[in-house]
């Protein structure tokens, strides 16, 4: 008689695990409430949403990297443009502007230079000028003078042929004193101006008194002697108003 064996094999006791699951109710599943399903509904377009905005977002990013490379690139070209195009001539131009200014500086100094040489020539002109002028001024004192002496040689001339005459006439020499006499009228003629001066009576009768006295001297040498005189007389005082000494 076989013995029952106390142990368990492996396959008995899954075996009863198996009744034990079947036997025992199974648990009820949990079932959403509707606030969940309308907080599901409402994030699913969202979620949606999130992969195009993040694709519109790195398009914006790249174009705005692009554009900002562009800009990059143009101020570049610009700036190389410009200095390539500018700083040459920049450099001509200032050049150029250095070489005027030194030219005019130079012209400023040839005309400073100039006006100082026409200031000193001015100068000396002027100097010369008034020089002239009182040379001229001198000239003219000097011709005076001049025309002084000769008019007092005249007179001193012509008071020496009436006195010779005068001498001729008390000597009995008629025709002595008539050559005496042979160039007085026209020392008279040149006197009459300056008798004029302080004898106007006088320096009209001069002629005709001398006329009267060459006409007596055959008639009555007496009368001619003493108007030889008497004139001679006159054209002494006329003499010392002109010449004498003051």
């Amino acid at each position: 008689m076989v013995t029952e064996s106390n142990e368990t094999t492996p396959s008995k006791i899954d075996a009863e695990s198996e009744k034990l699951k079947s036997a025992s109710p199974a648990p009820e599943s949990e079932q959403p409430t509707p606030e969940l399903e309308q907080a599901a509904a409402e994030s699913s377009p969202v979620r949606a949403k999130k992969p195009k905005m993040r694709r519109f977002q790195h398009i914006l990013r790249t174009a705005l990297i692009a554009l900002v490379a562009v800009i990059v690139v143009f101020l570049a070209g610009f700036l190389t443009d410009h200095f390539a195009r500018y700083s040459p001539m920049k450099a001509m131009l200032t050049e150029n502007l250095t070489q005027t200014q030194d030219e005019l500086s130079q012209a400023n100094q040839a005309i400073s230079d100039s006006q100082s040489q026409i200031d000193n020539l001015t100068t000396q002109l002027t100097a010369a000028n008034d020089r002239i002028a009182a040379l001229e001024q001198d000239k003219e004192n000097l011709q005076s003078d001049l025309d002084s002496a000769n008019q007092h040689i005249e007179l001193l001339t012509v008071l020496g042929e009436l006195k010779t005459a005068h001498i001729e006439l008390k000597s009995g020499n008629i025709a002595g004193a008539k050559v005496a006499l042979s160039s007085t009228a026209a020392r008279l003629e040149t006197l009459k101006p300056l008798v004029e001066t302080v004898d106007a009576n006088l320096a009209a009768n001069m002629l005709t008194r001398l006329n009267l006295i060459l006409a007596g001297m055959d008639t009555d040498s007496a009368t001619a002697q003493a108007d030889l005189g008497l004139f001679a007389k006159n054209l002494q005082s006329v003499e010392t108003l002109l010449f004498g000494k003051k």
